[in-house]
């Protein structure tokens, strides 16, 4: 594991294998180890494959920070550098998977760096304004990324719950119903013995991988939703760069709804969907050859 110093923050990354470029951008809540497999697979098929733990995750925490430093700018030029300072310029295809794919957007729209590719999984674009989610509402409970608006209480909430936690954020989808509940609770700290796509190990080794720091950092992405939409309006526009959208049929979070695939089907000249039929959000893991097809492509 290598660190580097850019954009007043210090990044923990890996870099191996030789040949084009490929550049992982993990979301939320996982860390650079969740592409190990994906990685392996790209190296041993001649690519030279960089992972990277991103700003306000454990291997790559800041120091006094507040708020408004995990806004959308800063999370882009965080990997824009480092993809310049690293050479990365061989062919390079960013991956990015949940918020690792709104980040990756915004650097495609932002043209700082050249990209090949993009290939986005289970995200898209750009998250609505908050007032979009302070409609939703599921028995009285408020949606997560409303509750993540407060990033003390929720924090506090999910500190004080780690494993619970972790074991809630990565079971099966079992919901796939027309109305999930998404509140807090119920998606990230109400574990009833649902299966899980990990076994116990790897659910012990989040716990280790965050434990003794609190989750506000990363919670503070969500946090800058309203910032970053007025941040977007710079770069807003029809991307030309060639992008492939990949989903989940049973992803409770981010749902690839007729409205959505329309959205984003218009959002640059050279787009594809893909929807993987009995998938949920974590494809990576969970459909790994589906992730590969893509990037082969």
């Amino acid at each position: 594991m290598e660190k580097i110093n850019i954009n007043n923050v210090t990044l923990s990354y890996e870099t191996v294998g030789e040949g084009r470029d490929i550049l992982l951008l993990h979301g939320f809540p996982s860390n650079l180890f969740m592409w190990e497999k994906i990685k392996n697979d790209l190296v041993n098929n001649g690519y030279r494959v960089t992972i990277v733990e991103q700003r306000g995750y454990p291997l790559s925490r800041l120091d006094n920070s507040e708020i408004s430093m995990f806004n959308i700018t800063e999370l882009s030029k965080d990997i824009e550098d480092l993809v310049k300072t690293l050479k990365l310029d061989q062919n390079l295809t960013l991956v990015g998977h949940d918020w690792g794919s709104i980040v990756a957007w915004a650097i495609v729209s932002r043209e700082n760096i050249t990209i090949d590719k993009l290939i986005s999984i289970c995200g898209g674009t750009e998250f609505p304004t908050s007032n979009v989610y302070s409609e939703l509402n599921y028995d009285g409970k408020p949606h997560y990324i409303s509750s993540f608006q407060d990033v003390n209480k929720s924090s506090l909430i999910i500190d004080n719950n780690l494993e619970s936690f972790f074991r809630s954020s990565y079971r099966l989808n079992n919901q796939n119903r027309i109305n999930p509940d998404l509140s807090l609770e119920n998606v990230f700290i109400k574990y009833q013995g649902n299966q899980s796509i990990f076994e116990d190990s790897d659910i012990d080794k989040l716990i280790k991988h965050f434990k003794g720091l609190s989750i506000d950092q990363p919670l503070s992405w969500y946090a800058n939703i309203d910032l970053n939409f007025k941040l977007s309006a710079e770069w807003r526009k029809l991307v030309k760069t060639p992008v492939s959208f990949i989903f989940g049929e049973i992803d409770d979070a981010v749902k690839l709804n007729e409205k959505m695939f329309e959205r984003l089907s218009q959002s640059g000249t050279n787009v594809t969907i893909t929807e993987i039929t009995g998938a949920g959000h974590w494809l990576p893991i969970t459909h790994k050859e589906s992730v590969l097809k893509e990037i082969y492509a």
